[in-house]
């Protein structure tokens, strides 16, 4: 398995879409942190909650990257190959899952790099940067990016994959506008409580939560969106795994 997440892993990183999106995610990251960029809604946030807040979009870049990178290795072949070569679709699975997680790590890299140097360039300390939510939202986006990897890895076709991981984002974002709305009617009532762990589940959610624009009592705390995502990541793990070997690949 080894062996195919390193060849996973290398394709990934030569694939024009994942370097010009780790471009963007630099310079969209530097240019909003320096404020070189202006949105109105940044205008009363410090460089390093404006670092935070452009997170999402690499959860939305993932969501079209995953669905692209699973389903080109079936239509180009590099599926069937391997199980030819003696590898099981179960470790091919894990090892593209690996591999993604991988891209996810290097794209926040970028990320982090332009947002350190528009930080300095705006000439505010380092200490503004939220780490914590940071790592977090980087463990949810493991999670996110695993359960669209589960569900693109069943399909055969390259656009069905796209458009089902941008139905995902939609229902997630979806998900998360709903939600607003549940925790302002149960504001008051025990019941929030366990709306606000419902809504931390959702990458969304947890990016939302630890965002300015919302009541600190949203946030169901760093253990709980740790726990979260971990169980995020074993669903579709274990998901992913139902049944693959009885996938006919012909």
């Amino acid at each position: 398995m080894i062996n195919i997440f390193k060849a996973n892993l290398h394709k990934l990183i030569k694939n024009i879409y994942f370097i010009i999106g780790c471009i963007i995610a630099f310079a969209v990251t530097y240019g909003f942190s320096s404020r070189t960029l202006q949105f109105g809604p940044f205008r009363n946030l410090n460089s390093g909650e404006i670092m935070f807040f452009v997170s999402a979009a690499i959860v939305l870049f993932f969501s079209v990257f995953a669905p692209i990178s699973v389903c080109s290795s079936y239509s180009d072949g590099y599926i069937r190959n391997r199980i030819i070569a003696g590898y099981t679709q179960k470790e091919d699975y894990l090892a593209h899952v690996l591999a993604l997680e991988a891209a996810v790590v290097i794209m926040h890299v970028f990320y982090l790099a332009g947002g350190i140097i528009g930080i300095i360039s705006e000439g505010e300390p380092l200490s503004v940067i939220p780490v914590l939510p940071i790592i977090l939202m980087l463990i949810a986006v493991f999670g996110y990016t695993a359960l669209v990897a589960s569900i693109a890895y069943r399909f055969k076709n390259m656009i069905a994959g796209v458009v089902a991981g941008m139905l995902i984002f939609n229902l997630a974002y979806s998900f998360v506008m709903f939600g607003n709305f549940l925790l302002m009617i149960t504001a008051d009532k025990p019941s929030f409580k366990i709306a606000a762990f419902v809504y931390n589940i959702n990458v969304l959610g947890q990016w939302f939560a630890n965002t300015p624009f919302i009541d600190d009592g949203v946030n169901a705390g760093a253990p709980m969106q740790f726990i979260s995502s971990v169980a995020v990541i074993a669903f579709s793990l274990i998901v992913g795994c139902i049944g693959l070997e009885k996938r006919d690949l012909k």
